[in-house]
């Protein structure tokens, strides 16, 4: 159900596809740069309905690559998170209500309003109902993000400039409020603020099950939720996923669930052994990595003979079969990696 809304609102990923419709399988009409300002026109389920002035565009974004403006810092925590295995929405703040529906755990739903031990929330279809507080935990309304290198610097910013305040861990979990040059915004759930730089968090999609359509350098962040999303699937030979792969068939399964689009688009049929995907792309110079490369390792007779997908500052990801057995990820620049490295392809 759609339901209008009259917000304001900034594009947070790097080229945020814009369809014809409220889904992935809705047909591309754009695309936005990060930090363009678009006015939001209304809601159906998970998605956006968008216009941006100074194209006269207007299209449907999917809700997790927009950060919507809010007034003021009373608005922050308007959101919940159902802890609780089945959560009871009701017509009224009362165990004796009717029952609307109920919830799954892990669900988030916004916050209208409180009453008591009572919330009021605003369902997927625009409906309110109300919960009890004592299942569901309050968070930031604001998409979320991860840390994606060993340690990220945390800025304050004071008079616009940047001052060091604190550092967070790969892994680490923040909501977006707001972007500006090359720097998000960002809140955790504690309520600890700063401003990180951009590249240093992928952007969470769709929960625990991201989706993209979007080219791989243009939604870079996106890509690494992707493919981080399989971290610990056990290494197993000859299988493509999705509960076990090995390395050529993580890539493979990579690849053509969520990128089956410009595989097709730049006319590539990409093989199913590393070795033979060595062959197709174009070649890139170590030096020259970008996020969403495939590179290729030799084995002890100088033969290709394993592939992962390159994350940015000289991390890959990749089945595994070594000790750990899994999908995991490793430096490219120390230990055997470092030394079996033989080429990189660049598919689109």
């Amino acid at each position: 159900m759609t339901h209008a809304v009259s917000m304001e609102g900034i594009i947070i990923g790097d080229q945020t596809t814009v369809r014809n419709g409220s889904g992935f399988d809705q047909s591309k009409i754009a695309s936005l740069p990060i930090g363009t300002a678009i006015s939001i026109l209304s809601v159906e389920n998970d998605w956006y309905q968008i216009s941006e002035e100074k194209l006269q565009l207007s299209g449907w974004v999917f809700k997790d690559l927009i950060a919507i403006q809010q007034d003021s810092e009373l608005e922050v925590m308007k959101k919940a998170r159902v802890n609780a295995s089945l959560l009871n929405v009701r017509s009224a703040p009362s165990t004796e209500a009717h029952r609307i529906t109920q919830l799954s755990n892990g669900q988030e739903v916004k916050v209208i309003s409180t009453s008591g031990d009572w919330i009021q929330i605003q369902l997927n279809d625009g409906q309110n109902g109300w919960v009890h507080s004592e299942f569901v935990i309050m968070i930031p309304n604001f998409p979320r993000g991860a840390i994606n290198k060993n340690e990220a610097k945390v800025y304050d910013k004071m008079n616009s400039t940047l001052v060091e305040i604190s550092n967070f861990q790969q892994g680490q979990m923040v909501y977006i409020k707001d972007y500006d040059e090359d720097y998000f915004d960002i809140l955790t759930e504690e309520g600890f603020a700063g401003w990180v730089k951009r590249t240093d968090v992928s952007l969470i999609i769709n929960g625990e099950n991201p989706v993209t359509r979007g080219t791989i350098r243009a939604n870079a962040s996106e890509f690494v939720s992707v493919t981080k999303k399989y971290l610990g699937k056990p290494y197993r030979y000859a299988t493509t996923g999705p509960n076990s792969f090995d390395c050529s068939g993580y890539v493979y399964y990579i690849l053509h669930k969520y990128y089956g689009d410009q595989l097709k688009e730049n006319n590539i049929n990409l093989p199913r052994s590393s070795r033979a995907m060595a062959s197709v792309g174009t070649p890139v110079s170590r030096d020259n990595l970008e996020v969403g490369d495939l590179v290729f390792f030799n084995n002890t007779s100088g033969s290709i003979n394993h592939v992962g997908l390159y994350l940015g500052n000289n991390q890959f990801i990749h089945a595994s079969s070594g000790s750990s057995m899994s999908v995991i990820i490793s430096p490219l620049n120390t230990g055997t990696y470092n030394n079996r490295y033989n080429t990189a392809r660049r598919l689109f």
